[in-house]
C-alpha cells in the first residue's frame, strides 16, 4: 500500500469512472429510500390527523346531547335533529342533517357540502371540525337507543356512538 502511494501513479479513469458510478448506485437507492420514507409518513400523519378529526366530532356531539336534559331529548328522525333543553330551561338542537342551519341555540350542525361540523349557538358559524364525508343517525329502538356514526371524507373510516334516550 505504501508502496502504491509513492509510485506518483495516480487514479486511472477507469478507477474514477467506477468509484463515482458506484457512489451514484448508492445514493440513488438511498435517495429512493429517503423519498418513500418520506411519503409514508405523511400519508400516516395525515390518515390519524382525519381519524383524530372524525373521533373528535363524535366526542363533541356527544358531550353536547349529554349537557341535554336527558328527560326532555327528542329526536326527529324526519330531519335528522336532536332537541334538548339546556341548564337554563332553553330549547336547544343537534342538527345532523347537512343543511345548513342559521337558527339561534343551535349548538350544532352539519353542513355536508363543505364537510364541516359547525357551532352556531349565538348564529356565529364557527367551523369545529372539518374533512367530515357524512354523518348517519339511526333510530335502532325508537324512543329509547340512538346510533350516531360519523364517516371521515379522505379515508375509510367512520366511528359510531350509541346513546340510550329516555324522552318517551
Amino acid at each position: 500500500m505504501n508502496q502504491y502511494l509513492h509510485d506518483n501513479r495516480g487514479v486511472t479513469l477507469i478507477e474514477i469512472v467506477v468509484s463515482i458510478t458506484l457512489i451514484s448506485i448508492v445514493m440513488m437507492a438511498l435517495t429512493t429510500i429517503f423519498i418513500y420514507s418520506i411519503g409514508s409518513y405523511s400519508r400516516q400523519v395525515d390518515e390519524i390527523a382525519a381519524k383524530q378529526k372524525v373521533q373528535f366530532a363524535l366526542n363533541y356531539i356527544e358531550k353536547r346531547i349529554r349537557e341535554c336534559d336527558q328527560y326532555q331529548i327528542t329526536y326527529h328522525s324526519n330531519n335528522q335533529t336532536i332537541e334538548g333543553r339546556d341548564f337554563e330551561g332553553k330549547k336547544v338542537w343537534i342538527d345532523l342533517s347537512g343543511r345548513r342551519r342559521n337558527s339561534f341555540n343551535t349548538l350544532l350542525y352539519f353542513y355536508r357540502d363543505r364537510g364541516e361540523l359547525r357551532v352556531n349557538k349565538k348564529n356565529e358559524n364557527n367551523v369545529l371540525v372539518d374533512g367530515i364525508r357524512d354523518i348517519l343517525v339511526r333510530e335502532i329502538v325508537e324512543g329509547e337507543l340512538l346510533e350516531i356514526e360519523v364517516i371521515a371524507h379522505k379515508i375509510d373510516y367512520s366511528v359510531k356512538l350509541r346513546l340510550s334516550l329516555d324522552y318517551r
